[in-house]
């Protein structure tokens, strides 16, 4: 294995769709960071698909955050902010208030961590600062918020190199004692031009990412050995 950077920052949304939670470290199971995207909203108006800030980028003006402990068999309850400064917990409140946002019928549910991220198609996504710092520099800006592109983990490279994740499809990573098999790129679409603060639209931000890396931005995972991930963990690829 070759040392290729450190762990900067971990991100894990409880709600799919939804503005999360920034750890400073966090259990790795089966299905990736524990709870991540656990909970989440069905859109009644498109044949049950998965409601997304694509569709319905006011969705990024709530933020889920974990509360509590886990009870036996299930995640642990979430608490939700609302862009118009209402809490809600998981219940009818939320519901409606989702539904009124979306303008459309949604259709609540939670995953269990038996079930885990069954429905996902790869458990964490990878982005690197370089990476970051390029699209940032080609958009004209200082920086640009990871929070955009939805990495569950940020990794600051030991070498400044851009890109350097598509070298790392089809190999294993490891940090502290979990290992991870990085399975393909992160095709973009709308999301990464929503700012997470304010959801204002930058298209710069996807027309970039087409025009400087063919769409793509970071690289999907899914997980080998569970374990525990933390700030500051080095991280290693094999060769």
């Amino acid at each position: 294995m070759k040392q290729v950077g450190k762990l900067q920052s971990i991100f894990r949304h409880p709600v799919k769709a939804m503005g999360g939670e920034q750890l400073t470290s966090c259990q790795v199971d089966a299905f990736g960071l524990y709870g991540d995207r656990g909970y989440y909203f069905l859109d009644e108006s498109r044949n049950g698909k998965y409601l997304s800030a694509d569709v319905v980028p006011a969705m990024l003006g709530y933020t889920a955050t974990f509360v509590g402990e886990a009870m036996d068999q299930q995640y642990p309850e979430v608490k939700v902010a609302a862009k118009d400064g209402s809490w809600h917990a998981w219940g009818e409140s939320l519901f409606s208030h989702v539904a009124e946002t979306a303008k459309r019928a949604v259709q609540p549910g939670r995953s269990t961590p038996q079930e885990g991220g069954r429905n996902w198609e790869d458990h964490i996504l990878l982005v690197t600062d370089a990476s970051l710092r390029e699209i940032a520099r080609l958009i004209g800006e200082q920086q640009i918020d990871p929070r955009r592109f939805r990495g569950n983990l940020v990794i600051v490279l030991d070498e400044d190199e851009p890109f350097t994740e598509d070298g790392w499809i089809g190999k294993q990573i490891k940090i502290n004692d979990v290992t991870l098999q990085v399975n393909r790129h992160c095709e973009r679409c709308m999301y990464v031009n929503i700012d997470p603060d304010t959801l204002e639209i930058n298209p710069a931000v996807l027309k970039t990412c087409v025009k400087r890396h063919d769409n793509h931005f970071g690289v999907y995972t899914s997980v080998i050995t569970p374990g525990k991930l933390a700030e500051g963990d080095t991280v290693f690829v094999s060769e």
